[in-house]
């Protein structure tokens, strides 16, 4: 088998677990197990998912609003490059969602708001290797002994949604958004290619937001930085199939109306599972579900499952 033979199968299926990194999918099971695992530079990839959030998060927007129980159906196109700058390995995504937001009463709240469906809110990534994550072609890619790497991440999320001053909860934000993070990662194998392969990852970040000047009600909304901890363990069962457990934890992210402060940071600890499968050279998918299983009263809430669909090319 020639030397290109052997990563073009798994690469297909290892790198098409590059998910996404976006606020809309981090609700409850993050940006996911091996999100910036790295495939060669100069690969394009295309992945196309649905998303089920039941819960008390907007989403896009960050805030909590407890008098909802909010269902969210999500469709979402990403596309990847990665490639070589200023000798550093980049990945560069753009990032498209579609869906449908549905606030649904809780008791002792006022009339809800109707479905409402549009674009949210897009978004822009770029990774880059800091340690032990080389601009590598597809032969050294082969070649490449696991061990500990880390990473950059910033991603901006733009305010392209649709927006309703109107309602209280909308599919779009309305604002901008900066996610700054590290991407730590410890990899047990032989190579990347590695039927046992395990890996420990460690995505720290935090989400700086912009201010809403056309809030619901009138005035301005500003919110604090929202910090994160995203864990995931994961392990090949063999070349088609691999699992992980995945870990979100949230902090932070008050909110102020017109300079009065909401008195409302939020605590939330969401655990979940992921199982990824490899359909073929090309194709495949991963299935993760997640839910909340600790919060304060201010914290996020329920629960959410994404499937994913991979085409590496």
């Amino acid at each position: 088998m020639s030397v290109f033979a052997t990563p073009r199968y798994v690469l297909y299926a290892l790198a098409a677990c590059t998910l996404l990194s976006f606020s809309h999918a981090r609700a409850q099971v993050g940006d996911g197990p091996r999100a910036y695992f790295p495939p060669p530079i100069d690969t394009n990839l295309l992945s196309v998912y649905g998303m089920r959030v039941e819960g008390n998060s907007t989403l896009a927007s960050g805030v909590v609003v407890k008098a909802f129980d909010l269902k969210v159906d999500l469709a979402v196109l990403q596309y990847t490059r990665t490639k070589e700058l200023f000798g550093r390995y980049v990945s560069l995504s753009a990032i498209l969602p579609y869906g449908t937001i549905d606030p649904r009463l809780q008791v002792g709240s006022s009339s809800p708001d109707r479905k409402q469906t549009g674009w949210s809110d897009a978004s822009l990534l770029m990774t880059v290797g800091l340690i032990n994550l080389p601009p590598f072609n597809r032969e050294e890619w082969v070649k490449f002994k696991p061990g500990f790497s880390a990473g950059g991440l910033i991603q901006l999320n733009l305010p392209t949604g649709k927006y309703d001053p109107d309602r209280l909860v909308n599919i779009g934000a309305n604002r901008y958004s900066l996610r700054l993070g590290f991407v730590g990662s410890f990899m047990l194998g032989e190579s990347l290619l590695d039927s046992r392969l395990t890996t420990f990852d460690v995505i720290p970040s935090v989400i700086f937001y912009g201010d809403n000047d056309e809030a619901f009600g009138g005035g301005t909304i500003e919110q604090s930085a929202l910090f994160s901890l995203e864990g995931h363990v994961t392990h090949n069962f063999n070349k088609a199939l691999w699992g992980s457990f995945d870990l979100l934890a949230l902090s932070g992210g008050k909110t102020t109306t017109d300079d009065v402060s909401n008195d409302n940071k939020q605590e939330s600890l969401a655990l979940g599972a992921t199982i990824g499968l490899n359909l073929s050279k090309q194709f495949a998918m991963k299935a993760s579900y997640g839910k909340v299983v600790h919060r304060n009263d201010d914290g996020l809430d329920g629960d959410q499952f994404r499937l994913n669909l991979s085409y590496l090319f």
